[in-house]
């Protein structure tokens, strides 16, 4: 037991007897919006992850709540570990995943508690960040601000769009991919990678656990499929889910090898889909309305390539960075480099950032950025603050209201956005706003872990 939470509630690490138990809880409690019947996809995906077969993670990194009376499961949440990466700096990553109550013990402080524990663990394990894909607003409370682009690619309507899209001799042709395919996919998904600002990058033995190493009808097990020429030389892949998402096939995933044309493998791959897709319908005595790309996100190439139906609005990753300080310093070689492309290669200065209730202080020389370190805002001021220009080294250089630094940080929001949305974001002078400008660029990000 970690924690006695009291009224005969208790919160522990799970193990692999929990597998089952945790798989039926999460299928249950984590149902589909308004859905009548629970998700098994849920639980086969719970049951994967505990039981082991995931290459990274063990039960002992999941928590469970019981009711000691009742001997059954109220509460759960895992936390897995990755390696991301900003700009090619590798940052050391915890995600809190599958986290769920049952409804008559919401409202307890279940959530928070473990997230307590979770928390610990991933300053143990040395994490830089935190990310969760969760529900609207709730995760803020626990220290989150949703800061890191998180779909808002195209999708196409289907009806009509076979035969608009089947070509007699097509150039390419698609196939399922095999564990001997990873080399390809880890080099392919690494070259468009550098289109992003933030990436999770496969390495050959993530592209097998993705391929062959999850379960059947587990809510992440998609299909892996190779496109290739007529000779069998391998140009590109997709990443779809197994299963209709409502009307729709979604597409994770869709790279190509570097020279090959976007242009030339739309329509065999678009023909591929439909295929599919309709194959989906019938098993599951439904209809295929739309191809949807929307996990590729906006700044993916193949949006430009096809006339598309339309898009839906991009979400956003949850992110928590526990020692601010510590990751800027981790990413200084990214903003030094931004600083030598611009036009102020070789500043000196300082940025007093403030947060409000804290903030923190980079010492630029001659276009290096010399420390990183915490500053709280000074109290001792006087005169109100209008943002003005000032010769006073105790006020800051700029001001950000809570968490909304993590958006200009990780290109989600440019410094204009930031401001448009929040009255409280204000920048001193010109130089300020130049300097943030260059060192914080709005940049597209696609993040897809290994879940």
């Amino acid at each position: 037991m970690l924690r006695d939470l009291g009224d005969g509630l208790v919160m522990r690490r799970a193990t692999e007897a929990d597998a089952d138990r945790l798989g039926e809880f999460n299928a249950d409690v984590l149902r589909a919006q308004d859905a009548p019947d629970p998700a098994p996809w849920m639980g086969a995906w719970t049951r994967d992850l505990i039981s082991g077969r995931h290459p990274t993670f063990r039960a002992d990194s999941a928590l469970v709540v019981e009711d000691t009376r009742a001997k059954s499961i109220v509460s759960s949440m895992v936390l897995l570990s990755h390696t991301w990466a900003y700009g090619g700096v590798p940052v050391s990553v915890g995600q809190p995943e599958i986290v769920g109550t049952r409804t008559e013990f919401r409202g307890r402080g279940l959530v928070r508690a473990m997230f307590d524990v979770a928390h610990a663990w991933s300053a143990a394990r040395g994490h830089q960040l935190l990310a969760i894909n969760g529900i609207p607003w709730f995760y803020r409370q626990f220290g989150y601000e949703m800061a890191l682009e998180l779909g808002g690619g195209p999708r196409l309507y289907t009806p009509g769009l076979a035969a608009g899209v089947r070509q007699t001799q097509p150039p390419y042709r698609v196939r399922p991919a095999t564990d001997a395919d990873a080399p390809f996919l880890a080099a392919t998904s690494a070259h468009a990678g550098r289109r992003y600002l933030v990436t999770a990058p496969r390495d050959a033995a993530a592209w097998r656990y993705v391929v062959s190493g999850r379960s059947a009808g587990s809510a992440v097990c998609d299909e892996v499929r190779i496109v290739e020429r007529e000779s069998g030389e391998a140009a590109g892949y997709l990443e779809h889910v197994s299963r209709l998402w409502g009307p729709g096939l979604h597409v994770r995933e869709m790279e190509v090898a570097p020279g090959v044309s976007w242009r030339a493998v739309a329509y065999p791959v678009l023909a591929y889909l439909c295929e599919t897709g309709e194959a989906y319908a019938r098993a599951a005595k439904s209809e295929l309305g739309l191809l949807d790309f929307w996990l590729l996100g906006g700044a993916h190439p193949f949006g430009g390539v096809v006339q598309f139906s339309g898009t839906r609005r991009p979400y956003a990753y949850y992110l928590r960075a526990p020692d601010l300080p510590d990751l800027l310093r981790r990413l200084t070689p990214v903003l030094e480099r931004r600083l030598a492309e611009s036009a102020l290669v070789g500043h000196t200065g300082e940025l007093r950032l403030s947060f409000y209730r804290n903030g923190v202080q980079l010492v630029l020389d001659g276009g290096r950025i010399k420390s990183v370190q915490a500053w709280p805002p000074p109290r001792t001021v006087a005169g109100l603050d209008f943002s003005l220009p000032s010769a006073d080294p105790r006020r800051p250089s700029a001001m950000f209201p809570d968490l909304t630094f993590l958006q200009l940080l990780f290109g989600h929001r440019s410094l204009d956005e930031l401001e448009a949305a929040f009255p409280d974001c204000v920048t001193r002078g010109q130089e300020v706003r130049a300097l943030l400008q260059v060192l914080f660029p709005k940049a597209p990000s696609k993040v897809w872990p290994i879940l």
